[in-house]
């Protein structure tokens, strides 16, 4: 009988309960996607990117597990807090209290399994075209990655699994040493304690030291070294919570003494921030963090992604270099846009080691050799070469002529001689074709097929150790390496986005259902629709807000690690419309949080009921 009416509660509030179970199924499905990789052998054994990822999708993943543990007591918290008011009707009517903490455990354990069960399924289609997505985009192969991986399936299981039977038996716990009257009154509790001053100057100062402290660390990791990063991981997240916890406080106190409170709403706003000040000052430390990961990994990403195609282009003028190029070859070569092409005929004679070029042609048509005018910055140039820098077997230009030729005459002497000289060479003619191309990125599924017909060609010669050459080739073992980068920068700041834009909309979303009553007398003392919403506009704002602009100057700081240590190049350009991007996403959670929000408080006219 107990279970039944249990049952009829969250019936009748089904719309809290749903906002509960969706955090928890993007809960699950983000710690899921997390798991296919680094509980993937196969993946990390044989993929060039997956060997790159395994170390710090293992370490995300136990970042995941803590801010999933943390986010899992929230939201069983979110669940009582909902139920308080019927146990306490239980408990009123003769319930004893060990029937009311199995119900409790049992509530939790139904949610929880559910969620988990559909946030998996999720979690699989959202692997699938995630991965799909970046390994196209960026274009690196996923070699034996399955968004579908059991053994990540039964990792999420356990861990959730784990984590609401432990929430259930505190939760049980705590209100078997509550008693009724409280459990009955708990919708009318604030937590707000007027906060000594001198307190909150300690906190003040003590997280701005903090956060000094750790901006310093990163910016002088060149003498910290290792050191560098627990320092900075310690103090920033210390410092982060000093600084929400005094100065949102301090900021609040002054916006309600100061005449702007007695503007509008606005007054009710601030109230409404005080009511749930602490459950605030730890999300918002933790979102804040968040923001941080996620925007700097993109960033991270972003980065090395435009640091390939630079390195690859200063290495070479020309993408690939062709000899004899079938007519596949010519084919995809005219199928490749924004392209710049020039053909030199050549002759071999195997007995003096020596291939001949047409000394006429490289004067009409100048062979391009690339060179870094400032390889800390990757600045390169591309000039074109003289005869006599060509003659020249140390310079650049010959270098680069060498290495877009076959690998048959990698190693032979290069000669330019007369049309006349070249005529009478008893050899056969070839033609080398030389590709340039403005966008490697965009030509890069194209060059690809064209460099796989080459190693087929040349086979065992690549194998020895000559192999083809051009810029494409240098782009594709940068991607080897990089790409792996790349693809862990996006996927983890694409995954903390969703993380931390959840957290926080459906912590703002729980405390709805009892904000209705407040927003219910408004508008009955009169208060127009249209001032209500600006005050949850307000409202919501700030919450979102704070934790942005701290988490974007953790990174602009955070930043100095990979410039000082000359890893990450026009790092604070990728920043500014990494930025951007990132700020356009995270005001799309602002919205639908809102929206969402408003349909729940603010009450109907009459003409719309």
């Amino acid at each position: 009988m107990l279970f039944k009416i249990s049952l009829s509660g969250v019936k009748s509030r089904w719309k809290d309960y749903l906002v509960l179970f969706s955090g928890m199924m993007i809960t699950t499905a983000i710690f899921y996607m997390f798991e296919t990789i680094s509980t993937n052998d196969k993946f990390t054994t044989n993929s060039p990117v997956g060997q790159n990822a395994k170390v710090v999708f293992i370490f995300g993943s136990i970042l995941l597990a803590i801010i999933t543990l943390v986010y899992v007591f929230y939201a069983n918290n979110f669940l009582m807090s909902m139920r308080k008011h019927d146990y306490g009707l239980f408990m009123m009517l003769g319930a004893k209290s060990k029937v009311i903490s199995r119900l409790i455990i049992l509530e939790t354990l139904v949610i929880g399994l559910a969620s988990t069960a559909v946030g998996i399924v999720i979690g699989v289609g959202v692997t699938k075209g995630l991965s799909g997505l970046l390994s196209n985009q960026i274009h690196v192969s996923l070699t034996n990655f399955s968004a579908f991986y059991m053994p990540a399936v039964w990792t999420t299981v356990i861990l959730f699994l784990v984590l609401f039977v432990i929430a259930g038996l505190v939760n049980a716990r705590t209100f078997f040493k509550t008693s009724a009257l409280n459990l009955l009154r708990s919708n009318q509790e604030s937590d707000w304690k007027d906060p000594k001053k001198r307190t909150l100057w300690i906190q003040a100062i003590l997280g701005l030291v903090l956060l000094v402290a750790g901006y310093y660390a990163m910016y002088d990791i060149n003498k910290l070294l290792l050191m560098a990063i627990p320092i900075a991981l310690v103090t920033i997240i210390l410092g982060t919570y000093f600084v929400f916890n005094s100065f949102f406080v301090m900021i609040l106190e002054a916006v309600q003494r100061s005449s702007i409170s007695f503007k509008g709403l606005n007054n009710f706003t601030v109230s409404q921030l005080k009511f749930r000040i602490r459950d605030y000052t730890r999300i918002l430390s933790v979102v804040s963090l968040l923001f941080a990961l996620a925007l700097g990994a993109i960033t991270v990403g972003i980065g090395f992604q435009r640091m390939v195609p630079m390195m690859a282009n200063g290495n070479n003028a020309y993408a690939v270099g062709i000899t004899n190029p079938s007519s596949k070859m010519k084919s995809l070569v005219s199928g490749i846009n924004n392209k710049n092409q020039v053909t030199y005929q050549q002759k071999v004679n195997s007995q003096t080691k020596t291939i001949y070029y047409r000394s006429s042609q490289f004067k009409n048509q100048p062979f391009k050799y690339a060179h870094f005018t400032n390889r800390t910055q990757l600045k390169s140039q591309v000039n074109d070469a003289q005869l006599s820098q060509l003659k020249d077997q140390t310079s650049e230009a010959y270098a680069g002529l060498n290495n877009v030729q076959s690998p048959l005459t990698r190693n032979l002497r290069i000669k330019f001689v007369s049309n006349v000289a070249f005529n009478q060479i008893r050899s056969k003619t070839n033609t080398l074709l030389l590709v340039r191309v403005t966008n490697m990125d965009a030509a890069a599924q194209t060059l690809s097929k064209i460099v796989n017909l080459q190693t087929r060609q040349y086979g065992k010669k690549v194998s020895e150790g000559l192999g083809i050459g051009g810029s494409y080739v240098t782009y594709q073992l940068l991607k080897g390496v990089f790409g792996s980068l790349e693809f862990m920068g996006i996927f983890l700041g694409i995954a903390f986005l969703a993380m931390l834009a959840s957290c926080l909309m459906f912590k703002i979303l729980s405390g709805a259902a009892n904000d209705q009553t407040r927003f219910e007398m408004l508008n009955k003392i009169g208060a127009r629709k249209s001032v209500l919403n600006r005050s949850i506009l307000i409202q919501i704002l700030g919450l979102f807000l704070l934790p942005a602009v701290l988490g974007i100057i953790d990174v602009a700081f955070g930043l100095q690690m990979f410039v000082k240590a000359n890893l990450l190049h026009n790092a604070y350009q990728t920043f500014g419309w990494s930025a951007l991007g990132f700020s356009v996403l995270y005001l799309i959670y602002y919205g639908m949080t809102v929206i969402i929000y408003s349909k729940i408080v603010v009450p109907k006219t009459r003409m719309e009921k």
